[in-house]
């Protein structure tokens, strides 16, 4: 009862940060909200998309472009139970952050108890990428959930030898894959991982294939129908192995993770990264911690997190934070792992209070000053902001 009232406790008090300026910061609606909201009513309502699709796998948003089933769904499915309101529209995006940490509670309590909770659920919600994810009716924040049941039921197996567990895994992952257009990326590599954990359970891992292959093989035969949906702009941009590795390597650029973040407006304040810049010490040593530990699940989300994003070095873009959401829960996990190896130090406070100013810092920036900067940017796209509130 007491671990689940501090569950509790962190999901009021994430609600509740999240929650703040919502409707505010950033400004305005932006062209991908507004298709995002606008195809939400109409299916809440008659089930069919703009295009009058009935119940389309994705969404073509005119003006903008295809959308992907979780996030739109989970949408209509809350206007259609609460009604259809802006503040729920970006508030979607924090159902998934707050199923995120029910799952990371879960793992906690298989892994290391509550205190490894507690601090890796702080790591996570004072992540700046996910309190700037939180204020978006985008898709960029949907993987969260998927990737930590991954994460839960690998974990289960692990303990249990239970292989519904990894039934379950794969159907996790492969949902994933409709929850952002990234994840067609990121979800092969984690599949590849996974068998490769468990090579001592060649019989057992049958199940994981049987969870994520019907996702797969549905994605491919999507493709026939909705080839951009399937794979967006992508061309196979990358000319060179050189090319490649620059793209893939620019991911783990330090000023990039902890200092600038995202390229775009929308996704960054252009004064931290998409990780805080507190957490990196704590970061190196949960590394550290981990290779010296070599357990085998610890072992696997240090690779998830240095090797899920590989194929991006077939994408063109670089420094793109907010195609990397999938990433934060391998880093919130391997933080609290270097926090927790260190939380008996005398100066660990020094952490603490560091992480506190770098943090209050980045959000007093994000309230107060960050929508100004940003509305200038990015001009209100007036035609679709009417065709969401006035279905509102």
């Amino acid at each position: 009862m007491k671990n689940l009232f501090i569950l509790l406790l962190v999901c009021l008090f994430s609600f509740l940060l999240f929650t703040y300026k919502i409707t505010e910061v950033p400004p305005g609606i932006n062209g991908d909200e507004a298709g995002i909201g606008y195809n939400s009513i109409l299916i809440s309502r008659n089930l069919t998309d703009e295009n009058h699709n009935f119940l389309p796998l994705f969404i073509f948003a005119k003006g903008s472009d295809w959308k992907q089933p979780v996030t739109v769904y989970t949408t209509a499915l809350f206007f259609r139970i609460f009604g259809v309101s802006y503040w729920l529209l970006r508030a979607t995006s924090i159902f998934f952050i707050l199923v995120a940490l029910v799952i990371l509670y879960l793992i906690s309590k298989e892994f290391m108890g509550t205190n490894f909770f507690l601090i890796s659920s702080l790591i996570l919600i004072t992540t700046p990428i996910v309190l700037i994810q939180s204020h978006l009716a985008l898709e960029n924040i949907a993987p969260l959930p998927f990737v930590l049941f991954w994460l839960w039921t690998t974990l289960k197996f692990e303990k249990t030898k239970k292989t519904y567990y990894l039934f379950w895994g794969g159907t996790s992952l492969g949902i994933g894959l409709f929850s952002y257009l990234g994840m067609r990326l990121i979800v092969p590599v984690l599949t590849f991982l996974t068998l490769i954990y468990l090579k001592k359970h060649i019989k057992q891992s049958i199940y994981f294939i049987l969870g994520i292959s019907p996702f797969f093989l549905l994605l491919l035969v999507a493709y026939f129908r909705y080839p951009s949906a399937v794979f967006g702009n992508f061309s196979g941009a990358t000319q060179s192995v050189y090319e490649f590795l620059l793209r893939y390597l620019s991911i783990f650029d330090f000023s990039f993770l902890f200092f600038k973040g995202d390229i775009t407006a929308y996704h960054s304040t252009g004064k931290a990264g998409m990780f805080l810049a507190a957490t990196l010490p704590l970061f190196l040593i949960g590394v550290f911690k981990i290779l010296c530990n070599k357990k085998p699940f610890e072992i696997l989300i240090l690779l998830s997190f240095f090797l899920s994003p590989i194929l991006f070095g077939l994408v063109p873009d670089i420094y793109r934070a907010s195609r990397l959401l999938a990433l934060v829960p391998f880093y919130a996990i391997i933080s609290a792992v270097g926090f927790l190896s260190i939380s008996k130090k005398p100066w660990i406070i020094f952490f603490v209070i560091i992480m506190a100013i770098n943090y209050f810092y980045f959000v007093k920036d994000y309230w107060f000053d960050y929508a100004e900067r940003v509305k200038k940017v990015f001009p209100i796209p007036i035609e679709r902001t009417y065709e969401f509130h006035i279905k509102e």
